[in-house]
């Protein structure tokens, strides 16, 4: 029972990471004008949080599924305290950035610690819907984050950080801390050396954690690159009133999609199923949010709805990869998958802004062949898993 209490602890930090990043973008004008930072600048402290957070995950999952997951992660919510009150509190470049950076390299944890819990804690035929739970936070944690300036349009964004900080140490550093006193079984050196790594990966293995991480890499190509960084509302000329509740709609989506994937897909022979659907909605969505007129409303936020919907089913690529793994590695696997999406989300959001500055207004050509052609990749990775699954049941 205090595993499982635990696991839902290092699910607050999930959700507050993916707050405390979100609702960056909406103080980020703000903070960029108080401060007089030209937007590259303030780009610049964006990109400070993920570069750390996506490049430390994979040593980090080395390291927690040989480690107590409970003191990494109270260790680290607390480290991801502390840096987010010194960034509250900066007054130029360097100490944004700095701080920005620390809070990514505590986050780096959360993670992968959360599916190691999930892992350990729950029945392994449960994994499949854990991880549509956390992952699903994405789109929750993007909602909250949208929906503090719409509820609170007073706030200052200095406030905001400083009550973040503050959220995490009580709700996440305090709970893990007493927990981990309460049931110091669940970390003792006995069941870590039952739980230690094997490091024999088979070739078979390695294929299907490569589909993963393709698969993975879509779902995270769209998220950050097209759905949460406001590509589409920039050429459309959307007000900010549209743009929030498109993104909250999208973000809502996703939210539900993954948790409805992680349901359908806890049984192995259904995620070829799931995910072709899920890509093909995906596409669907895509082409209708690009041809519809702005004053379509209903519809327009009918395809960000579906188009959320149809990237859940990324979150597949978690189960795929750990039955896939040897045992005792999940931190690593999910780890790797999660990098892959954070990474290609990175690259995707920069090739975003490329069109965003080549493109004039209106002109959603380029949006349309660029993510187009990722929606069909998106579709082409589906049909690869489905049919090596179709191949392997006529195997047996």
């Amino acid at each position: 029972m205090h595993s499982r209490r635990l696991w839902v602890v290092s699910l607050l930090f999930v959700a507050w990471l993916i707050w405390a990043e979100t609702s960056f973008q909406f103080y980020d004008h703000a903070l960029g004008r108080d401060l007089d930072l030209s937007a590259s600048r303030v780009s610049l402290v964006a990109g400070s949080f993920l570069v750390p957070y996506g490049l430390l995950q994979i040593p980090v999952g080395r390291l927690l599924d040989q480690g107590r997951v409970d003191r990494w992660i109270w260790i680290a919510a607390l480290m991801a305290s502390g840096f987010s009150l010194v960034f509250a509190f900066s007054t130029d470049l360097v100490g944004l950035m700095l701080s920005r950076m620390g809070t990514g390299v505590a986050c780096a944890v959360a993670f992968p610690a959360s599916a190691l819990l999930a892992r350990r804690t729950l029945p392994q035929n449960r994994f499949a819907l854990a991880m549509g739970l956390t992952d699903s936070l994405l789109g929750w944690g993007a909602v909250f984050a949208a929906l503090i300036p719409l509820v609170f349009p007073w706030t200052d964004w200095r406030q905001l950080v400083a009550f973040q900080a503050l959220f995490l140490a009580v709700m996440v550093v305090v709970p893990v801390i007493a927990l981990g006193r309460s049931f110091p079984s669940s970390t003792s050196p006995q069941k870590i050396q039952s739980l230690s790594t094997s490091d024999h990966w088979d070739r078979a293995g390695i294929g299907k954690i490569i589909k993963a991480c393709l698969m993975y890499a879509w779902g995270g190509g769209f998220v950050f690159g097209l759905a949460q960084y406001g590509l589409i509302s920039g050429l459309r000329a959307w007000g900010g009133e549209r743009t929030q509740w498109m993104s909250l709609t999208m973000s809502f989506g996703i939210g539900l999609g993954m948790v409805m994937a992680g349901w359908l897909g806890s049984r192995s022979g259904r995620r070829g199923l799931v995910l072709l659907s899920g890509t093909g909605l995906n596409l669907l969505a895509l082409i209708a949010l690009l041809r519809l007129s702005n004053q379509a409303a209903g519809l327009l936020l009918l395809s960000a709805l579906c188009l959320g919907l149809g990237l859940g089913v990324s979150v597949l690529a978690f189960p795929i990869a750990e039955d896939a793994a040897p045992s005792g590695q999940t931190a690593l696997t999910v780890a790797i998958v999660n990098t892959t999406g954070t990474v290609t989300g990175g690259v995707m959001s920069i090739v975003s802004g490329l069109i965003l500055e080549a493109s004039a207004p209106g002109d959603l050509t380029p949006v349309l062949l660029v993510y187009g052609l990722f929606g069909l990749f998106g579709v082409a990775v589906a049909t690869w898993i489905q049919f090596t699954t179709e191949s392997v049941q006529s195997a047996t």
